[in-house]
C-alpha cells in the first residue's frame, strides 16, 4: 500500500465499540492416544478466516487434556464459517455455526482409514459428508489442473472465460454427487467455493495484466449481501477483488484532468483533525467546507495546514479520496468492502496513534455488521499490547539518533544512527561482533510486504528451536527514517526477540556488496567467528531448511 504514502500531492490539487459475536464450542476427543503421540503433539489447532485479510488464518489453540478430550470457543462472524482442524499432520475443513460442534478421531487409525474423522453437534451429517467427499476428491484422477486451465482459457477475460472455469472448478464436486447426494448446505457450501476459486483466478489475471474491465458475470460472482457462508476461497475471491479494484480506482484516478479531493471534505478534515489552528484559520476553513468552492491561492493556504499536520491528516485523506472515487464505480456492499479492506491493508504500514485515528475516522461508516465485525477482530490484533508498543517508542525517542542495543521491549534490541555519520557497515559489524559466539541468521526484511511481515514472524519459530547461546536473529528491514517507528512498534507488539538494525537507504546501499540478497524477504547466515556463510538462505518458513543451513554453522 505505498499508495498511501505517496498520492497526498494529488490529493490536495483537485472510536467505537466492538460488537459482540457469536461462537461456537468445538469439542472432541482422540482416543486411544499414545504418550509418544501427546508429546509430539499436545496441541490441536482450530483456524478460522477473516474475510478482510486472507493471508493470515486466526489461530485458537486448545490443549489436549491426557485422556486426549479438547474444547474450546470459537467466535463467528458468519452465519455459517468454514474452520480448520489441525492435529500433528491430520487436518481437515468443516462447517461451523453458533452452538456446540464435535470431532472425535482415534489415535490407532489416523492414517489408515479415508475418513478418520466423526463429527457431531451443528451440521454434523453435512461435515461427515463433506469429508466423505474430500477423501473423494484426493483419489479422483480428472481434478482441474491449474497450468492446463490456464492455456485453456487464455486471452482476454470475459463472462465466457468465467462460466468456462466455473465448470471445471465445479466438475469434481458434480461426479460425487453423481455418486452419492449431497445435503443442501453441502452443494451450498462447495459450489460457492468453486465459483470463489474460479474468481480468484480470473482476478489473478486482471491484476497482472493491462485490461481494466470487469465481466459482469465476475463480478456477480463475488457477492456479500446474499452469501453468508465464509471460506477461505470467498476471502481469498474478496481480497482479489479489492486489489484490482485499487488499481482500476487508481489509473483512473491518474487519468482526470482534475483529481482529488473536494474541498468542502478536506477542509472539514482539517477543521476536525487539525492541530493548533488560529481563529482566522478556522474561519477560512469553515467557509471552505459551506461553500466547496477555493481559489488557487486557497489552495496553497490548504496545502501548508496539510503539511504542518502530515501525520494526522495524510491517511485521512489517503482513505477519502479513495472512498470518494471507489463510489462512483462500485455499489454501496463492495465500496463499503473495499474500504474496510483498504483501511486493514494500511494498519502495518502506519504508527499505533494512526491506527487509532484513522479506525476511529472510518468504522462509523461501515453499516454492514459482519464487515464492522471483522474489521474490529483485525484492528483489536493490531493494536494490542499498546502499552508496551508505546513505551518502545518512548524509549527509542529519548535514546536520540544514535543508539546501540536499546532495548526498546524485553528481548527487542535496536541499533540505529538516524544522523548518517555512522556507516552501515560500521553499524552491521557493531552488532555481529556483539554475537560473536552465536551463529546469526540475519533477515532482510519488511514490514509493507505480508511476506516480509509472516518472514519475521516466522523467524521467531526458528529462533525458538535453538538454545539463545547458539542463534540469534538480527532483523534488517528496508525502510525510511520516518517508518522506522512503525518498525519499533510492531517489533515490540510481536515480541520479535533480536537485534534490530535500522538503516537509512544510504547506510543499506553500504552493506548491500557484502549481503548480496536477490529478494525481499531474505537471509543471510553468519558462523560463530562472524564469517558468512550463506547468503540467500532458506526462509525461516522452511524450517527444515533453514535449520540444515544453520546447524552447518554451529
Amino acid at each position: 500500500m505505498r499508495f498511501f504514502t505517496t498520492l497526498l500531492c494529488t490529493l490536495l490539487l483537485s472510536s467505537t465499540g466492538f460488537a459482540q459475536v457469536d461462537s461456537v464450542v468445538v469439542s472432541g476427543r482422540i482416543r486411544n492416544l499414545s504418550a509418544r503421540l501427546y508429546r509430539e503433539a499436545p496441541t490441536v489447532l482450530i483456524g478460522r478466516n477473516n474475510i478482510l485479510q486472507a493471508s493470515r488464518e486466526l489461530i485458537k489453540p486448545a490443549p489436549l487434556n491426557v485422556d486426549g478430550t479438547f474444547r474450546v470457543s470459537i467466535p463467528l462472524i458468519y452465519t455459517q464459517e468454514e474452520l480448520y482442524f489441525n492435529y500433528g499432520r491430520i487436518s481437515t475443513a468443516f462447517l461451523a455455526a453458533p452452538g456446540t460442534l464435535t470431532i472425535d478421531l482415534n489415535a490407532d487409525s489416523l492414517f489408515t482409514v479415508a475418513v478418520p474423522f466423526r463429527f457431531g453437534g451443528v451440521n454434523a451429517q453435512v461435515n461427515q459428508q463433506y469429508a466423505r467427499y474430500k477423501a473423494f476428491e484426493a483419489s479422483y484422477p480428472d481434478k482441474p489442473d491449474a497450468k492446463k486451465l490456464s492455456n485453456d482459457i487464455s486471452g482476454a477475460v470475459t463472462n465466457t472465460s468465467f462460466v468456462l472455469l466455473n465448470q471445471a472448478f465445479q466438475k469434481t464436486f458434480r461426479a460425487f454427487a453423481a455418486k452419492e447426494k449431497p445435503y443442501p448446505l453441502l452443494a451450498r457450501w462447495i459450489e460457492a467455493d468453486n465459483r470463489y476459486a474460479a474468481a480468484s483466478f480470473l482476478y489473478d489475471r486482471l491484476i497482472v495484466g493491462e485490461d481494466l474491465r470487469q465481466p459482469t458475470a465476475l463480478s456477480d460472482s463475488i457477492s456479500l449481501a446474499n452469501d453468508m457462508i465464509l471460506t477461505a476461497s470467498r476471502t481469498q475471491a474478496m481480497n482479489r477483488f479489492a486489489t484490482f479494484a485499487n488499481r482500476q480506482i487508481v489509473s483512473k484516478a491518474s487519468q482526470q484532468a482534475q483529481r482529488g479531493l473536494a474541498v468542502n471534505k478536506l477542509s472539514g478534515l482539517i477543521l476536525r483533525y487539525g492541530k493548533n489552528l488560529t481563529d482566522t484559520e478556522k474561519a477560512r476553513l469553515q467557509e471552505f467546507a459551506e461553500t466547496n468552492a477555493a481559489r488557487n491561492a486557497d489552495l496553497r493556504f490548504l496545502t501548508d495546514l496539510v503539511r504542518r499536520n502530515n501525520e494526522v491528516i495524510q491517511s485521512l485523506v489517503n482513505y477519502e479520496f479513495l472512498i470518494q472515487e471507489s463510489r462512483k464505480q462500485y455499489d454501496d456492499d463492495r465500496r463499503e468492502y473495499m474500504t474496510a479492506f483498504w483501511l486493514v491493508n494500511s494498519f502495518p504500514i502506519l504508527t499505533l496513534a494512526q491506527d487509532k485515528l484513522l479506525y476511529g475516522y472510518a468504522r462509523p461508516q461501515l453499516i454492514n455488521r459482519q464487515l464492522g465485525e471483522s474489521l474490529d477482530e483485525l484492528y483489536r490484533l493490531e493494536v494490542k499490547d499498546s502499552v508496551v508498543m508505546t513505551q518502545a517508542i518512548a524509549t527509542l525517542d529519548k535514546s536520540g539518533e544514535a543508539t546501540t542495543e536499546l532495548e526498546v521491549a524485553s528481548g527487542v534490541f535496536v541499533t540505529r544512527d538516524k544522523s548518517g555519520r555512522t556507516t552501515g557497515s560500521a553499524l552491521f559489524d557493531n552488532v555481529i561482533n556483539a554475537n560473536r559466539g552465536k551463529v546469526v541468521y540475519v533477515l532482510f526484511t519488511s514490514n509493507e510486504s505480508e511476506a516480509g511481515r509472516q518472514a519475521s514472524l516466522d523467524a521467531q519459530r526458528l529462533r525458538n528451536t535453538y538454545d539463545a547461546r547458539d542463534l540469534t536473529i538480527v532483523y534488517l528491514p528496508m525502510l525510511t527514517s520516518d517508518e522506522q517507528p512503525v518498525w519499533v512498534e510492531a517489533a515490540a507488539r510481536d515480541k520479535l526477540v533480536g537485534d534490530h538494525l535500522l538503516l537509512s537507504s544510504s547506510q543499506l546501499d553500504d552493506i548491500a556488496g557484502r549481503l548480496r540478497y536477490d529478494d525481499l524477504p531474505s537471509a543471510t547466515i553468519i558462523n560463530r567467528t562472524g564469517k558468512i556463510i550463506k547468503r540467500n538462505a532458506p526462509l525461516p518458513a522452511d524450517l527444515d531448511e533453514a535449520r540444515k543451513a544453520i546447524d552447518k554453522g554451529l
